[in-house]
């Protein structure tokens, strides 16, 4: 049966649905390549993934349910974004292959923990005001409890009053 081949624009919701566990891999003229079979808008639809977006769909299975949306984050570049809809559980983690039974998978990668820890450290340097000198304990003080508040940790008690 012929397929048609999905076009991902940029910027576009685009929920599809596994039809299968694995995708079809070989290589070609171009090198390695992942095509992975859909259900799109209630067609069944092709999509060659670029090895970025094949590490974030990977681990899908068939009958899951997510939204691909190719995302322009600089002039001219473009990041995956993978969100898997309402009754299809997060599978950007892998068990381990030693370990049985359930496993957490993870959410914020590395990458996204150092955006995190920047925008902190911005934000802490900003709520200082403008001032001759910054204080490097206030900043790390004000960063850390920036961080806690995202990453939804309770503050430790005995920072009763914020420094901001």
């Amino acid at each position: 049966m012929e397929r048609s081949t999905l076009k991902i624009k940029a910027n576009t919701d685009n929920v599809v649905k596994f039809l299968y566990d694995t995708p079809i891999e070989g290589t070609n003229s171009y090198g390695m390549y992942h095509l992975y079979a859909f259900e799109h808008g209630g067609e069944e639809t092709g999509l060659f993934a670029t090895d970025a977006l094949h590490e974030k769909l990977r681990n899908f299975v068939k009958g899951d349910s997510i939204n691909i949306r190719k995302e322009e984050y600089e002039a001219g570049k473009f990041g995956w974004n993978v969100v898997p809809e309402e009754g299809t559980p997060i599978r950007n983690t892998p068990p381990p292959p030693s370990v049985s039974g359930s496993y957490k998978a993870t959410t914020t990668d590395d990458r996204t923990k150092d955006i995190h820890r920047q925008v902190c450290l911005k934000l802490a340097v900003q709520s200082m005001g403008v001032c001759e000198e910054l204080n490097y304990g206030e900043v790390k003080d004000r960063m850390e409890s920036l961080l806690n508040v995202l990453d939804g940790k309770k503050i430790p008690e005995k920072k009763e009053d914020l420094p901001f």
